[in-house]
């Protein structure tokens, strides 16, 4: 049996470190990703869809 140890989601400090950006255009960048997740009044992001949706993003150039 294969141990997932890659975290998927992260909250917004994580994910503010995870893409180098600011708090406001952190946010902005994960809505506009579609990889917010919201769990109750948590507010998380998908790195498995933001990683995925940055590589489209990279071969659409």
């Amino acid at each position: 049996m294969q141990k997932n140890t890659k975290t998927r989601l992260v909250d917004l400090v994580a994910w503010m470190a995870y893409t180098g950006l600011g708090r406001n255009t952190a946010m902005k960048f994960g809505e506009s990703l579609g990889c917010r997740v919201r769990i109750g009044r948590r507010v998380l992001y998908d790195l498995t869809v933001a990683d995925n949706e940055i590589d489209k993003l990279h071969e659409a150039r």
